[in-house]
């Protein structure tokens, strides 16, 4: 393919569970694993690596589609109500690019896509804009990463390199029906890490 050797793998999964698990926030310092919901989580993932004399081109995406129910022990009528699936988004991918001017040298540079999802799997029966904010979404998030790894000698690699190099993942906020009394943006609980540097060494005996 495109004058490259090329794997090509191509996933379809589909859950349906009668448990499934839902992490959900009820205060400033108290978080729980809900096991009271039903639903089903089905969509594809990718993964295609395309490998030239000295380049290489890594791609990986992921769509997933989940829908959720939980019980609702106030009537016998509905036992189950929609929610949100939290923190769950429906796309996620991931693009790498790596260029090796000889063996023992690496360099490489690639982009993070994640879609945005649900904090909260409160759902306004309203629907529209409001079963939308009470889900208290997150801004979706595309970070750049570069790097170097080099093979000194056999068993050793140096590994430098910046993650989020335009320093994106503190900019995310959450959207909110309920703060100050209306549609606004809040901070996340746990904001994302932004740049950082880093350097590993590995040896392998």
């Amino acid at each position: 393919a495109l004058g490259a050797y090329n794997k090509t793998s191509l996933t379809w999964f589909w859950r349906d569970s009668e448990n499934m698990l839902q992490l959900q926030r009820f205060g400033k310092d108290y978080w729980c694993y809900l096991n009271d919901n039903k639903g089903t989580s089905r969509g594809i993932e990718l993964q295609s690596n395309f490998n030239w004399n000295k380049f290489d081109l890594d791609l990986q995406a992921t769509y997933t589609k989940t829908k959720s129910q939980s019980r609702n022990s106030g009537t016998l009528e509905h036992p189950y109500v929609d929610v949100w699936p939290t923190f769950q988004p429906e796309w996620e991918g991931n693009v790498r690019f790596t260029y090796r001017p000889v063996d023992t040298l690496d360099i490489f540079a690639e982009a993070h896509y994640t879609d945005m999802y649900y904090t909260s799997r409160d759902k306004d029966p309203q629907g529209g804009e409001h079963a939308y904010l009470s889900g208290k979404p997150v801004d979706d998030l595309l970070v750049f990463n570069t790097g170097i790894k080099w093979k000194m000698k056999d068993g050793w690699q140096l590994a430098v390199g910046c993650n989020d190099v335009f320093d994106k993942g503190p900019e995310q906020r959450i959207h909110s029906n309920i703060a100050f009394g209306g549609s606004c943006y809040i901070n996340p609980e746990f904001p994302v890490q932004g740049r950082t540097y880093y350097a590993t060494l590995k040896c392998e005996f």
